[in-house]
């Protein structure tokens, strides 16, 4: 089993730096790594929208609506992330105008739907649950940003720099890779064109 621990720990021997016990040991690796190892996570989660992160929920609506334009706002999940798809459907067809704005004390999806269903990537805190190509992008992400206050190097904070951009895009082809592509909504660029591709045919036809 992965631990939050394992995976610092490998991003400080990335950098040479202090093996931690536990993020709160005490220790300056574990004082820096306690203050961003979450931050780093969630930016990354953020970064696309992840297979293995993605969820899946009706809305509720909120007793409070926008002020003006639209209808509902329907606040958002507390683990909430990034916003994959809105649809207002159980079949997932289609697309629903909406914004994210916040609503009162609440993030919130407004929208003139009566209903919403959401697609979203949440905080996933679990390593043993991330993908191995994730867990890798997050290991150099977190060398990265423990290369100067811990190893004290401009040269490897660069070289943990461009480490972290390569495994974070391989780790995004590898999940992209692992879906079917996105159904296009009707009425979307490449619905249209291929309307007007059919229309031309017949019309040559006749």
């Amino acid at each position: 089993m992965t631990s939050v621990t394992d995976v610092v720990n490998v991003a400080l021997r990335r950098v040479g730096a202090e093996r931690i016990t536990s993020l709160t040991d005490g220790s300056k690796s574990a004082n820096v790594a306690n203050d961003i190892y979450a931050g780093v996570r969630d930016d990354l989660l953020r970064s696309h929208p992840w297979n293995f992160a993605t969820k899946r929920q009706q809305l509720s609506q909120s007793a409070t609506a926008p002020a003006f334009e639209f209808d509902f706002a329907y606040p958002v999940p507390s683990d909430w992330l990034r916003t994959v798809s809105v649809h207002d459907n159980d079949a997932g067809y289609g697309t629903v105008y909406y914004r994210m704005e916040q609503v009162g004390a609440q993030r919130c999806i407004v929208t003139s739907a009566s209903q919403v269903w959401l697609r979203y990537v949440y905080r996933m805190t679990d390593p043993n649950a991330m993908a191995a190509d994730f867990l890798t992008a997050w290991e150099y992400a977190l060398a990265k940003d423990f290369a100067i206050p811990l190893a004290g190097s401009d040269t490897l904070f660069q070289l943990m720099e461009a480490k972290a951009r390569q495994t974070l895009n391989k780790a995004r082809s590898s999940d992209a890779m692992g879906a079917f592509p996105e159904r296009r909504p009707a009425g979307s660029w490449a619905t249209s064109r291929a309307g007007w591709r059919n229309r031309q045919r017949d019309y040559l036809s006749d």
